[in-house]
């Protein structure tokens, strides 16, 4: 019902005159032939499809190749009949018969193709591995790639994955924070199925909301993103979530030391309405005392539902809800417990349309966010937000030019109490309303250029004044094919809901959501140029350089004094980096390997620093400033094995030093007696984040097999995190001068069962 209610209301706005922006004349007189090609078994598109338009003699006509949607168009058909031959390695061909009789000038022929499981055996078909291959910034994530992450889990995980690519720093095994190309946490977007989730990393840094078995693709922008994303300035992770099985009924429970899991899916109506559930929770609080030797208090869960129905004119309609609950102490003796709950409820159609020949994306929904720090006497402190969001998105080709443009409305309720630790009002809730859009063409300049200029668009109602964000991409293949392309790109980015962390604790979770408190946005000039390479025998290599100019950032006040509370001051700032990669894949070998080099530096105006240094200006490399970074991921099938390795390296992240103790006499009843009483000890610090941490590498091992029942699949997996058990830092406490590490030496094992 709420799927026939959710398509009701997107073909009432198709005909309401949402895709009437579109002149006729612009139409060509030839026919044209477009659709969407997906797998018959679970409805997912099929990118990299090749379909074939042959004459009555059986010589190819034209034909295309379908993109990372599913989608192919053919233009420039005359009347006549046709066979359309679609074919995809390790599915079965197909060929079927049409006629154009230019009784329409755009024919739709969106079809489903099986798995060719009866020539070929037992297939498992997945997309080639783009680990290698960044575009502009732009690198597509498959279910797959996410395998080759060692996880101690019975399936690989986004988080895992993110943190072997170039460019990317995890805060820790701990705490849920990634930084992208010396951005923050707060300043990624992160959407499932087109929605905002705030925190969608867990508690436990290898696991987020997105798990391997759940995903279909992902879109991961680690900067020079399209004016389609804007509200964030920093990097884009845009999740589709499959959906559920259309042709059987599955089941599948997994177990592990750190996370125990089970899913369901099957058919409504088959081959036309499917659901997928999936319920997880972590098991490292329970276990931890056993494997570690002591117990690591951290919990998380997670609870997925999806409902998705397909339509013979190829629309494709979908609502599904996500819950996720993390709460856990980061110093485990003596720290704070953070907690945090994710909320997401939508709905998303896509279509097709014929005349004229648009794709276009409904989305709605709702994103809320609850987030909390407390459990001792010094802090107390919350915040939440939540989003009701509209968005319409449409892609057509007018001649050889490719438009991308929609348009969005929100409303943003924001609360927070976080005076404690904050000098800000104690507890303040607002209400933001926003509207905006966005417009890219795609122009070919020949046939070895590509332009790519646009712009996006907001405002709102209170406080900030229109924002337009003007951004072009450029890319050229020399050669005359996508295995050597050259890339460039330039925007301006703008924010308007901030983040805000104590940066002067790195063993903290707690991000506090507000409107930027000087009333002006957040904002970043991207600019980026790049070369991906693709060589015949499985080997690709790609370099990028990238510069951010970064301002008005909200950071902490500096204090000579390490106290507990806090004013939030202003930062400007610049990024320079260069992330390589190389990737290297065979039928039973992958391997990657990927250098980071990376250099962050904030300026702030503040009256402290004039008050101790004599000057009110400092610059200062903040706490994520990680200078060089090595990653690598191997792979290896032997027999029925498959052995997987990861191993991380990366120099000391910058911290306060102190200088040195005082100590603080009270004068409230008089002139203490000095000789008696020493006072309360203070530690004094030094220029801000002038120290460097010892340098952090990790090596990650797992060894898995397959075993294939009478009645159901068993996958067992054995292996290790931090397998040489190297004592990496978590955080230093100044207060109390004490070391908190990382995760020592690890083993897991995993079982996992699919009925």
């Amino acid at each position: 019902m709420l799927l026939t209610k959710f398509k009701l209301l997107f073909f009432l706005l198709l005909s309401s005159g949402w895709i009437a922006m579109s002149p006729a004349g612009l139409h060509s007189q030839n026919i044209s032939l477009s659709g969407i090609i997906t797998d018959a078994s679970d409805g997912r598109p099929v990118p990299g499809a090749n379909v074939i338009l042959l004459d009555e003699s059986g010589e190819q006509v034209r034909g295309s190749v379908t993109d990372n949607d599913g989608v192919f168009r053919i233009r420039n058909i005359t009347r006549g009949e046709y066979q359309v031959r679609v074919s995809y390695v390790g599915y079965a061909t197909l060929l079927e018969t049409v006629l154009l009789d230019g009784s329409e000038t755009s024919v739709a022929f969106s079809r489903s193709i099986e798995i060719d499981s009866g020539t070929l055996g037992e297939v498992v078909v997945s997309v080639p591995s783009q680990s290698g291959r960044v575009v502009g910034g732009h690198q597509r994530v498959s279910a797959a790639d996410l395998t080759r992450a060692v996880t101690p889990a019975a399936g690989g995980d986004m988080a895992t994955y993110l943190q072997v690519l170039p460019g990317v720093v995890a805060a820790g095994d701990r705490g849920g924070q990634l930084f992208v190309r010396g951005g923050t946490p707060s300043e990624n977007m992160a959407l499932i199925d087109g929605l905002l989730i705030y925190q969608p990393f867990h508690i436990v840094g290898f696991f987020s909301a997105f798990p391997e078995n759940l995903l279909a693709n992902a879109d991961f922008y680690a900067g020079g993103f399209s004016p389609r994303y804007n509200g964030r300035i920093s990097s884009v992770l845009d999740v589709q979530m499959r959906d559920g099985n259309f042709q059987e009924t599955k089941a599948s429970a997994s177990l592990s030391p750190f996370l125990a899991e089970i899913q369901m899916e099957g058919p409504i109506s088959e081959g036309s309405a499917s659901w997928l559930g999936s319920v997880r929770s972590s098991q490292i609080e329970r276990t931890s005392e056993l494997l570690l030797g002591e117990q690591q208090p951290l919990r998380f869960e997670s609870q997925f539902l999806k409902f998705s129905q397909l339509s013979d004119d190829g629309t494709r309609c979908s609502a599904m809800a996500m819950r996720t609950y993390d709460r856990g102490k980061l110093d485990f003796e003596m720290g704070n417990s953070f907690k945090w709950t994710n909320f997401v409820i939508g709905g998303k159609c896509t279509h097709l349309a014929q005349d004229p020949d648009i794709y276009i994306d409904l989305n709605v929904g709702l994103s809320h966010l609850s987030n909390s720090l407390g459990g001792s006497q010094e802090t107390n402190l919350s915040s939440g937000l939540t989003k009701f969001s509209s968005e319409l998105d449409m892609t057509q080709d007018v001649g050889n030019i490719r438009m991308n443009y929609g348009v969005y409305s929100h409303m943003k309720w924001i609360s927070y109490d976080i005076e404690e630790i904050f000098q800000i009002p104690e507890a303040e809730s607002e209400i933001l309303l926003g509207v905006g859009g966005y417009a890219e063409a795609t122009i070919p300049l020949g046939d070895r250029v590509k332009v790519r200029p646009g712009s996006a668009f907001s405002f709102y109602t209170s406080i900030y004044s229109p924002s337009i964000e003007p951004r072009v991409r450029f890319s050229w293949q020399p050669f005359g094919s996508d295995r050597h392309e050259l890339n460039t790109s330039v925007g301006v980015y703008r924010q308007a809901i901030a983040g805000i962390t104590d940066l002067r604790d790195a063993g903290s979770a707690f991000i506090a959501w507000l409107p930027t408190p000087n009333e002006q946005r957040i904002e970043a000039i991207h600019t980026l140029v790049g070369w991906q390479q693709q060589f015949r025998n499985g080997l690709q290599i790609s370099a990028e350089a990238y510069h951010k100019n970064l301002r008005n950032l909200p950071v902490t006040v500096w204090s000579t004094i390490a106290e507990f509370t806090t004013d939030i001051a202003f930062a400007d700032g610049d990024v320079y980096g260069l992330d390589l990669r190389l990737e290297y894949g065979s039928r039973r070998f992958y391997g990657f390997l990927g250098y980071g080099l990376s250099w962050t530096e904030y300026t702030s105006a503040q009256d402290n620093f004039t008050e101790w240094f004599g000057t009110s200006v400092q610059s200062y490399h903040p706490a994520h400033d990680r200078r060089h970074q090595v990653n690598s991921m191997v792979s290896l099938d032997v027999g029925n094995f498959t052995f997987g390795l990861n191993w991380q390296m990366g120099t000391g992240l910058p911290y306060t030093r102190q200088m040195g103790f005082d100590g603080i006499l009270p004068f409230d009843d008089g002139l203490p007696n000095i000789r008696t009483r020493y006072g309360t000890p203070r530690v004094l610090l030094d220029r801000p984040f002038e120290g460097r941490t010892p340098a952090y590498h990790r090596l990650d091992v797992s060894v898995e097999r397959e075993f294939n029942l009478s009645f159901a699949t068993l996958d067992l997996q054995i292996g290790a995190i931090n397998t040489y058990g190297r004592k990496n830092l978590f955080y230093y406490d100044v207060f109390t001068q004490r070391r908190i590490d990382q995760l020592p030496l690890a083993p897991y094992a995993s079982v996992k069962m699919e009925l």
